[in-house]
């Protein structure tokens, strides 16, 4: 198997894990209501993250190159989110995912512009985690309707407090 075809295999498992998510969310805000739905999934989110995190913890305070490297191009050196860098530097990490196969499943599943953004506020809570765990500060900014690619996020040393 070469490089495209793993690449394009773990994208489609990723844009596959979002049907989950959708199914998931559908039903949790059926018997529940949205936000109960949005509370359970970003919880199960956030806890993922955590253990994630952890693991790139060992990158903290500020080895952003090696966070770019290990966490948003991964494995498959980038193809699967398409990391643009908007900035690099020793204090900080300002990335833009291009692709996302979740959004991207979602959108071709039907969702709603609306229901994708329900969907990224529960997917988010795992990259708040991660960053946490990580221990660096970040700011994310989720895809809203007619933004290109997807989230954004800016990451910096972690500050006292």
């Amino acid at each position: 198997m070469t490089q495209t075809d793993k690449n394009a295999l773990h994208y489609r498992a990723v844009r596959d894990r979002g049907r989950i998510y959708v199914a998931v969310f559908r039903e949790l805000s059926k018997r529940y209501g949205e936000a109960e739905a949005t509370s359970a999934m970003r919880s199960a989110s956030r806890d993922h993250g955590l253990e994630v995190g952890a693991s790139l913890a060992h990158l903290a305070p500020q080895d952003f190159p090696g966070l770019l490297r290990e966490f948003f191009e991964g494995e498959d050196r980038g193809a699967t989110y398409s990391p643009k860098v908007h900035e690099i530097s020793e204090t900080c990490l300002d990335v833009q995912m291009m692709t996302c196969p979740l959004k991207d499943g979602w959108l071709d599943m039907g969702c709603s512009e609306e229901e994708v953004c329900a969907l990224l506020r529960c997917a988010t809570a795992f990259d708040e985690a991660v960053y946490e765990a990580a221990g660096f500060d970040f700011e994310l900014e989720p895809w809203t309707p007619g933004k290109t690619g997807c989230c954004r996020t800016r990451l910096s040393r972690k500050t006292q407090g």
